[in-house]
């Protein structure tokens, strides 16, 4: 297959997946109750066909076929087309973290320090804690905010809605995409449209920068600090670190790499690439810093094991689905030791490990007390700067496999599958709640409250902190409880319902779990027996 026809069919999968996501976008929302956006939407029809035409008969923009210019042509329709609907979609907050990011900005031109202020979603669904409450603290770093000034700016002076802050990440998603597209052009890849392509399908896997996800700003500097060996990669790497705690997944392979691909050795500390680095990092975060030690460490150096885990895929599924509960301090062993291991492997099989660098902060992150979906999507555009940038090939592999790899490996995983194993004897041993029935409000579908019958089997009071009830397409799935203390070996009630309509179960049989602290029961309810 030659390169003109690979491009055609990139040209033609492009457009495919724009028309399948321009559906997704309008289903999402109510057509009726927004009408620009809906319009936006439907119009961008239109540049589906316009690429669809491109790919069929390229003459029209090139009669002599030259594809790299072509290339330009459909990236262009296919980016700026993403930019207007990302724009005109933006309505809301769309999550805890642009509100609180708002909110921080807010403090912080008031003259207040951002992590020393009590925050509360008033718009989006909160984050919960495993002690009941929701997560009240500022926990990013400075970055995090830092890069939407200019943008809050323009909402002060125009008077515009908070929300508006999302324009910032629609933007840098498509900055991410045309750096990557650059990058692959560069090597003449006819794939070099493929990370256009990711663009919107990251926007239809629940994790659109129009709805407050932000995470594209730190994987639009992490690419940076890997392509760019200069003073702005060591730039883009202390934005990315003073942005987001998961670019720190990244940070000691980005190190490694940067040390034993140039071949610097002792003498990087010296390089333009790492003094900018410590430069930019110390002006960002210093300040804050020497504004309340106490705060500013505490509020981002956190694994978050007080917030309720949640995620589609991850170890704490396992655990928190109730299919193999462990204790918490468990998962945490667990990401330190693969964290380590991991870096150890990359340093010293570097020659042959070199160029899949992202593939261990994606892997470290299944190991995540909270696996959000955006916490593995972020590294996917990493792996195709990785693709493009170097025509790379792996050196004759000489090592023992088995003693190198195989037998580390084994070790590792006899230690950790025997603390899994202690690790949830002892919840089980610990664990003072059991549910003994559950009482339905209603007789019939949809379901808006429950009676639940816990016992306490330990011979201390326990406090039950949280309900958690299985609806789908809630990333939370917890409800309203009443505030209930079970004496010792006693049984209390505890009544649970929806706060709103969507929070209502519509199915069974259904699922139903009570918190205290970190120890919870797991009851399935099947109302049709």
């Amino acid at each position: 297959m030659d390169s003109e026809l690979r491009r055609r069919i990139v040209y033609f999968l492009l457009s495919s997946i724009m028309l399948y996501v321009l559906f997704v976008y309008n289903s999402r929302e109510s057509i009726l109750s927004n009408p620009v956006q809906s319009a936006i939407v439907s119009i961008s029809f239109f540049s589906v066909v316009a690429i669809i035409i491109i790919a069929i008969y390229p003459e029209i923009l090139s009669p002599q076929r030259k594809m790299e210019r072509i290339d330009d042509f459909v990236v262009i329709i296919a980016t700026l087309t993403f930019l207007f609907i990302g724009l005109s979609l933006i309505n809301s907050f769309g999550t805890d973290n642009m509100e609180y990011t708002y909110e921080a900005l807010n403090n912080f031109f008031q003259g207040k320090n951002p992590y020393e202020m009590v925050y509360g979603p008033h718009t989006v669904q909160p984050t919960y804690t495993l002690s009941g409450g929701v997560a009240s603290n500022f926990i990013y770093p400075p970055f995090s905010f830092i890069v939407y000034i200019p943008i809050y700016l323009l909402i002060k002076a125009f008077n515009l809605p908070g929300y508006v802050l999302n324009a910032e990440n629609v933007i840098f998603a498509v900055i991410l995409g045309l750096l990557l597209y650059k990058i692959g052009k560069e090597k003449d890849d006819p794939f070099a449209l493929f990370p256009v392509i990711f663009l919107y399908i990251i926007t239809a896997v629940s994790i659109p920068p129009f709805y407050g996800v932000p995470i594209v700003i730190a994987s639009t500097f992490l690419a940076l600090s890997y392509v760019k060996k200069n003073y702005l990669g060591g730039i883009s790497l202390a934005l990315a670190i003073s942005f987001s705690q998961l670019s720190w997944l990244a940070f000691p392979f980005l190190l490694i790499y940067r040390i034993r691909s140039d071949n610097v050795g002792k003498q990087f500390l010296r390089s333009s690439y790492f003094l900018s680095f410590l430069i930019t990092l110390s002006i960002i975060n210093i300040p804050f810093l020497a504004w309340n030690p106490v705060r500013f460490i505490g509020n981002i150096i956190t694994l978050n094991t007080q917030l309720i885990p949640v995620g589609q895929i991850g170890l704490t599924v396992i655990s928190y689905s109730g299919l193999y509960p462990m204790e918490p301090w468990f998962f945490t062993i667990v990401f330190g030791v693969v964290a380590i291991f991991l870096t150890y492997l990359y340093y010293q099989r570097f020659d042959y490990l070199k160029e899949i660098i992202w593939l261990f902060p994606l892997i470290i992150s299944w190991f995540l007390w909270r696996t959000l979906t955006e916490y593995f999507f972020m590294w996917i555009p990493l792996i195709f700067t990785s693709l493009f940038r170097t025509q790379y090939k792996l050196p004759t592999i000489k090592l023992n496999f088995k003693k190198k790899i195989v037998l580390p490996l084994l070790i590792i995983f006899v230690f950790l599958a025997s603390l899994s194993v202690y690790a949830h004897e002892s919840y089980v041993a610990s664990n003072p709640l059991k549910i003994d029935e559950v009482y339905t409000l209603q007789n019939t579908p949809p379901y808006t409250a429950l009676i639940i019958k816990v016992q306490n089997t330990k011979n201390e009071p326990v406090n039950i902190t949280l309900v958690r009830v299985s609806i789908p397409n809630n990333l939370n799935m917890v409800w309203n409880s009443t505030e209930t203390v079970i004496p010792p070996n006693s049984s209390a009630l505890v009544f649970a319902y929806a706060s709103n309509s969507l929070e209502a179960i519509n199915s069974t049989p259904f699922t139903v779990q009570v918190y205290s602290e970190y120890y919870f029961a797991t009851y399935t309810v099947n109302s049709t027996q």
